[in-house]
């Protein structure tokens, strides 16, 4: 490496001067000044006296990476920031693919018949059960119910002391055969006394009759000896239920 080049200092320049006149001798010996400082020097000899810039050195070396300072310990967590402003609504889904049909319910009503109708003379001495007035078909599976209700307006003109008969809510398979009374499980049907005038009689219950398309309406069993003969109108409806 190549010795930096020093400019000389005040001092040495003096030092300098002071040899030049000692190597001068006598001939300047008896005119010659003692220089102390620079201000005794003329400006512009004291510039010329400056020497040269020198080059520069090289660059030293890279000193060492210092090694890395651990992390600081965690801030505390500062305020929340204010709401910002909702979205836009977002594009709709696709839709869903349709579910499966659910099982049937436990309850609730199939169908709804309505029965309406004269009720004709129904003859004493009989110990069958007949239809008063009309009747309406419905059908049924095994595990459906006949729920109904009816009034019939009957009267028996021979009867002035009131005559037994018994009448209820009727059901038959639409092909004929034997009838069935809704009450029949429960002991029996209403036994009631027919007069000369008509009076209103009412029925209503619930049964359960089997996989079937049956005929149902109002039914009368008159097994005293005079006939019902001063009959108006009957009417009712039956529901089939699950």
């Amino acid at each position: 490496m190549k010795p930096k080049f020093r400019r000389p200092s005040p001092a040495m320049i003096v030092a300098c001067l002071a040899l030049f006149v000692v190597s001068t001798g006598t001939s300047i010996a008896a005119n010659h000044y003692l220089i102390t400082s620079t201000k005794q020097i003329k400006p512009s000899v004291l510039k010329a006296l400056k020497g040269a810039k020198g080059p520069s050195g090289t660059t030293g070396a890279q000193g060492a990476t210092g090694a890395t300072g651990a992390a600081g310990a965690t801030g505390a967590q500062g305020p929340i920031g204010a709401t910002g402003a909702t979205g836009a609504t977002g594009a709709a889904g696709a839709t869903g693919a349709a579910g499966t049909t659910g099982a049937q319910g436990p309850s609730g009503v199939v169908t709804t018949g309505v029965f309406y109708g004269q009720v004709s003379t129904i003859a004493g001495g009989s110990s069958a059960l007949v239809f008063a007035g009309n009747y309406v078909d419905v059908s049924t599976t095994a595990s459906q119910r006949l729920t109904a209700s009816a009034v019939a307006v009957l009267g028996s003109t021979a009867s002035t002391s009131g005559q037994h008969f018994t009448y209820d809510l009727c059901y038959q398979a639409s092909t004929g055969g034997a009838m069935h009374t809704f009450l029949g499980a429960l002991g029996g049907s209403w036994v009631v006394d027919a007069y000369p005038e008509r009076r209103s009689f009412a029925a209503a219950g619930s049964t359960q009759p089997g996989a079937g398309t049956w005929r149902v309406g109002f039914c009368v069993d008159n097994n005293h000896t005079n006939s019902l003969d001063n009959n108006d109108f009957s009417n009712g409806w039956v529901q089939v239920t699950n």
